[in-house]
This record gives structure tokens, sequence and C-alpha cells, in this order.
């Protein structure tokens, strides 16, 4: 008779917090917190504006801690005359219900059971109310959203997590797993991605993962915790939406907050400023080697770093002055479906971002500043380029123009072309001699992946762009094509 007062008292508790509504007042708490992470991460506004928004949240946060501690004693209060009421009826004595009720077995059984019964009532709430929140363009919740502003708010954090993190792992850190790196880079919509992820099923090569956010810079403490609850991985299509499925230990483009973490002055509210070879830095040139040096360490039986950074097109000289044994892979695609591509996601993205402000956030929190109200061009040749302009196809055409020009005359003797086109079109021959420019030790693990490429679609015609700005970035694409790597030829027959 104990334990069924005491499963009485369980169910009247969460029955009283669910009629209060504490879970409203909760996603409430979260929701303050998280907006105020947001204001300060926000470049846009002021210090003042930014403290006034913080002090405003401070106040609500206080006084909904009140209300969700209220709930809480008043909730305890219920079982308590549920269970009082059951010894005063002689069914048992309190102190008897107080042994059983503190033991091992029931607080673990009525955990369960309590936390099934919330998710199962939720559940049945959001059928009745016909919400789906699966079907977000942005898969996060509350609590999700409040990390991950935790994180991107201040870059200084991530920078002393990763310091805490070399000192708690410094026997797993091996510095000469940092030689040899892949870089692999272009303008987006080049097929960076296809190239990264074929390159991270290589045994010896090593990339940050999904597994690895928020808290990116440091990859072994924040993987190894997120890998404590998370522990598989269902793919879905990313926010792209090109087709392309993502899961917790795909590979992404997660390195370009190591550089926003120590390069703040280069990214500018409308643009990003290049670095030049002599910009060196020895403080961030010891970070960002250690950094390799982890992401390796993620990967059993992993030699060498690979990464995808597609704002490392404005830094190559940069690049192979702080790591002369790197080689930088840089994919090239047709500039008619490449900049067809590049609308398309801009346009996508700025819907996105006008629907849910966290995904810019979110890109923005990572060094994504290629689409949508994210945008922030890299400013190639001095000129900054107008975002506000770029619903217009000769934006994106000056844009590739100014790229690829800025990549040909600043590309060294470590980069390597890979004609994108050619590549889908006859898979094989192309891999075999991209596996042998990076020294692969196990090439086949990368020529046998030929079979996940397709020849490519014909390019789109642009019919409003202009024609000289088309012509030029064919002449380009022509050129920068003929220093692509090429096949060795077949050896004819007798």
């Amino acid at each position: 008779m104990t334990v069924v007062f005491l499963i009485a008292g369980l169910a009247a508790f969460l029955a009283a917090i669910r009629l209060m509504r504490a879970a409203a007042v909760g996603q409430e708490i979260v929701r303050t917190a998280q907006d105020a992470l947001a204001v300060m991460a926000d470049p846009d506004l002021s210090e003042d504006a930014k403290e006034a928004a913080v002090r405003r949240a401070s106040i609500r946060l206080g006084g909904r801690f009140f209300v969700i501690a209220g709930i809480g004693i008043a909730a305890l209060a219920v079982a308590g005359v549920v269970v009082w009421s059951g010894a005063a009826a002689g069914l048992y004595s309190l102190e008897g219900a107080l042994h059983v009720g503190t033991g091992w077995p029931f607080i673990l059984v009525s955990s369960a059971s309590a936390v099934a019964a919330w998710i199962f009532l939720d559940r049945r709430a959001r059928v009745a109310g016909g919400s789906d929140e699966d079907g977000s363009e942005v898969p996060y919740g509350p609590l999700d959203k409040a990390l991950h502003n935790l994180a991107f708010a201040a870059p200084a954090r991530q920078r002393r997590l990763a310091k805490v993190e070399s000192q708690l792992y410094r026997r797993s850190i091996d510095p000469a797993r940092a030689a040899r790196p892949v870089f692999v880079t272009s303008l987006p919509r080049a097929g960076t991605t296809i190239l990264l992820q074929m390159l991270a099923r290589c045994p010896e090569l090593a990339s940050a993962t999904y597994r690895h956010m928020p808290f990116t810079l440091a990859p072994l403490l924040w993987g190894g915790f997120s890998s404590a609850f998370r522990k598989s991985s269902e793919l879905t299509e990313r926010a792209h939406g090109d087709g392309i499925e993502v899961g917790l230990d795909s590979p992404e483009a997660f390195e370009e907050m190591a550089w926003l973490a120590f390069w703040p002055d280069h990214y500018r509210r409308d643009h990003i400023r290049p670095w030049r070879g002599d910009d060196r830095d020895a403080q961030f040139e010891a970070f960002f080697r250690t950094h390799l040096a982890k992401i390796v360490a993620t990967k059993p039986g992993a030699r060498r770093y690979l990464s995808k950074n597609n704002a490392n097109i404005a830094r190559l000289p940069l690049l192979e002055a702080m790591h002369p044994d790197a080689t930088i892979v840089i994919p090239l695609r047709d500039p008619a479906a490449q900049v067809a591509s590049l609308m398309r996601q801009h346009a996508r993205f700025s819907e996105l971002h006008a629907q849910e402000p966290f995904a810019r956030q979110y890109m923005e929190g990572l060094g994504h500043f290629e689409f949508g109200a994210a945008l922030r061009p890299i400013a190639f040749d001095g000129a900054t380029p107008d975002p506000a302009e770029a619903g217009h196809v000769d934006f994106w055409l000056r844009y590739w123009i100014s790229a690829y020009r800025h990549i040909l005359s600043s590309a060294g003797d470590r980069t390597i072309f890979v004609d994108h086109d050619a590549l889908c079109r006859d898979p094989v021959p192309q891999l075999d001699t991209l596996a042998t420019a990076l020294d692969l030790s196990a090439p086949e693990a990368l020529t046998q992946q030929a079979n996940t490429l397709r020849p490519p679609s014909p390019a789109p015609a642009l019919a409003e762009a202009s024609p000289g700005l088309m012509r030029r970035a064919r002449e380009l694409h022509a050129e920068l094509c003929s220093k692509s790597l090429a096949p060795e030829p077949a050896p004819r027959s007798a």
C-alpha cells in the first residue's frame, strides 16, 4: 500500500506542475536566456544596447525563477498531502513511506516512469494541437539554441576552453599529427563538401564533425562529452536543400571559428578583409597547429588533418607560409552552374533567416558568411561588394571573377586545382590522380568512391547576365582548368 500511495503522490506532482504550466515557464526562462546570449553575440548592436537588453533579461529571469520555484513548492505540497493522507488513514507510517521513497529502487523506477509519462503526454498534446517541431528547417529546441548561443557569444570563451582541453588531453595531442594537412577550399558551391566527405573516408585523414558542435575549438573535450549522450546519428538532408545528407559523424566546415577567435578585425560588418602572406601571429599559429593535432586525435588511426573551409581562399599565401608541408585542394566548377547555385542558396537562406533568426546566428557563429542575411563578401580586390545587390546575377558573376582571379594570383606551389566537372564525368582516373597528388597511403579508399559521383547537369544559360562578364568568367575558368590535375594517359596497346 505504501508504494501505491507513493506512486499516487508522484502522479499528483506531475499533474500539478502540468496544470500550473511549469514547462511553459521553463521554456520562457530558456528563451529569455537565449535571447540575451543572442544579443551579446549580435555585432550590429552597440555595447549600450547590449547592456540594456541584458539588464531587462535579468529582471525577467528573476521573476520567472520565483514563479518556477513557487510551482515546484506547490506541486511538492500536493504530493505530500497525498502521501500524508495514506498515513493518516493508518495504512502505513510516514517513516516507512520516507524509507521506501528515498530508496534507490523506487527513485530509479519512479524517475524513469515520470520521464516516460511526461514525454507521452507531450507527444499527445502536440498531436492534438497539430504541431510538429520536427518539420523545422532548424531542428534545434530552446535548450540547443541556448547552448549554441552560449558557445558563439564569446570566442574568447572557446579559446579558454580549448586551453583547458590542451592541459587535460596533453598526452593524447601529438604535434606530429599536424604535419602534411589537407585544406579543401574554393568559392561555395564548387563541390567542396562532396570532396570533403570523400576524403574524410580515407583512414589517414581526420576532419571536424557535427559531433564537435558547438564547442568546436575543444573537439576532444566536447566530442567525448557529446558522444556520451548522443550515440546514434541518423542522416538528414542539410539546410542547403541540395540532397547532401549529414549526421553527427559527418565532416563539416568548422575551422573558421578558430580564425574568428583570433582575427576579429578581419570580419567587418559588410565584408571580410583578406589576409596577406606576412600576417603572421605566433600565438595563433601555435594554437592552430595544436587544434589540427586535436582533430586528428579524434579519429583512431588517422595521421593527417583535413578541412573544408571556403574562406581559406582569402588567406592562401598565409596558409602556405604557416604550413609549408600542406596541400591546398581547390575544386573548379563551370561558372554559370556555380553562379546559379550561389543565387539559389542565397535566396534560400535569405528566406530561412527571415523566418528563423537563429539560423543566421548559427551561421555567423560558425563564421559562415556566404549567404542570406549573414552575407559578408570577401573584398578580394580591395573593393567591397554590396550585399544589397546580391539578388542580381551580375553581383555573383563579378564576385566569382574577383574570387578566382585572387586565387589564380595568390595560389602557390602547394595548391592543386581539381576540375569538378571532369571529376564527375570520369571519376576513377581523376580520383586516382588526386590520391597520388595527396600521397595517400591507401589510395583505393578514395578511388572506390567513384560511384558516389554523377555526371554534371548542363550549365544554365543565365539569360540576365551581362555577356561581357560571362565571357570573362569563362575565359578565367578555362585558364584555371588548364592548371588542374590531369590523369596520366592510359598506355596504348600494341
